[in-house]
């Protein structure tokens, strides 16, 4: 079997981008990158001929054939997020063409379901982000995050204000994930009064509350506080997490597989698992990343939760990406997603939703 052709499709209204690679025995991988607008010409312009005529089942020979062709780009940023696109592309073609799920390629499957939390932007004022919480409570979620918005950018009183808001929503046996979103002009000191502060709200961990280039200020929250302290979605390369670890600058990683691919990040949980640390993917984008993210929490000890981006009203593009983009539905089943057993990623398109969104 050889790789025929790729092909890189921008989702309009985001900055979503569907990778598609085709084989000679006409198997078709998805994938996805979650990055600039312009990684489809990275993908079609730079990638694409360094793939062409190989075998899609020699995945770690192409990713490292990438990596080292790639240097003058740079090791990190959008021509990593490119490379990881196609690398979930191929993880699905190899589960297809041996009739196993992607879990059972990565290794083997730790559960048979996953818990995907509710994930929300604080963009309302109190009695909003109330209601907000209770509306995702009853629906069934297990865990909720709220993040960004004036989180860390206002000041200590506002982001007590509005966490305290969301677990009264959310009631006390929800779990809260609070996400700062790394703000520029907050340090360490401010994220430091603030951690202090929410614990009694009963915080499952606080995600990004600085910069993750400051990572002697992230280590230096982590001291001060008894709040995990969660990083790493923005990042592309093992070595960019390994720092993380040895220097215990964070309790729980958050690779995005959009952005490193599924045998980078599957590396990055393993690194995680021998740390102690819990491995927990980041995603903000479309329903091919979910599944990706399921496939390889199935497949780690250390992790069981997923993020599931839940738009806002009057999002209707990034609703339709998430949700509508592929043609097997998201099941909420008591507070979990049950993690698939068909061939691949054991999706499909749907088609009538790319024709509507896709731009070539």
């Amino acid at each position: 079997m050889k790789i025929v052709d790729v092909k890189a499709t921008l989702l309009a209204g985001s900055n979503q981008t569907v990778v598609q690679v085709y084989t000679d025995e006409g198997i078709v991988g998805l994938g996805h990158s979650d990055s600039s607008v312009y990684v489809r010409y990275i993908i079609e312009g730079d990638l694409k001929p360094l793939v062409l005529g190989e075998d899609p089942l020699e995945i770690g020979k192409l990713w490292t054939k990438m990596y080292r062709a790639v240097s003058w780009h740079g090791f990190r940023g959008i021509t990593l997020h490119g490379m990881a696109g196609i690398d979930m592309a191929l993880w699905d073609i190899a589960g297809q063409k041996l009739g196993q799920p992607v879990w059972k390629l990565l290794g083997g499957r730790f559960r048979d379901r996953v818990i995907p939390y509710a994930s929300l932007g604080f963009h309302g004022e109190n009695d909003w982000l109330v209601k907000e919480a209770a509306k995702y409570r009853d629906q069934g979620f297990k865990v909720e995050k709220f993040g960004w918005g004036p989180f860390g950018r206002v000041s200590v009183e506002k982001d007590v204000e509005m966490v305290k808001a969301v677990r009264q929503g959310a009631g006390e046996e929800t779990k809260l994930i609070i996400d700062a979103g790394r703000p520029p002009d907050a340090n360490a000191s401010w994220m430091i009064q603030t951690a202090r502060r929410i614990e009694k709200y009963n915080v499952f961990f606080l995600e990004e509350p600085i910069t993750p280039d400051d990572i002697p200020g992230l280590a230096e929250i982590r001291a001060a506080v008894d709040l995990p302290i969660s990083s790493g979605e923005t990042m592309g390369a093992t070595y960019e997490y390994k720092e993380l670890i040895d220097r215990r600058a964070v309790d729980i990683l958050q690779p995005d597989p959009s952005r490193v691919g599924l045998t980078q990040w599957k590396q990055i949980a393993k690194m995680a698992e021998q740390a102690n640390m819990p491995c927990i993917p980041h995603d903000w984008s479309t329903g091919i990343n979910i599944v990706a993210q399921i496939h390889l929490v199935a497949s780690i000890p250390n992790g069981e939760y997923i993020e599931y981006h839940r738009p806002e009203p009057g999002q209707e593009a990034a609703a339709a990406i998430m949700d509508e983009l592929l043609t097997e539905p998201f099941e909420l089943k008591h507070g979990y997603f049950e993690v698939p057993n068909k061939p691949g990623l054991g999706i499909t398109l749907n088609e009538k939703t790319m024709k509507k969104y896709g731009v070539r």
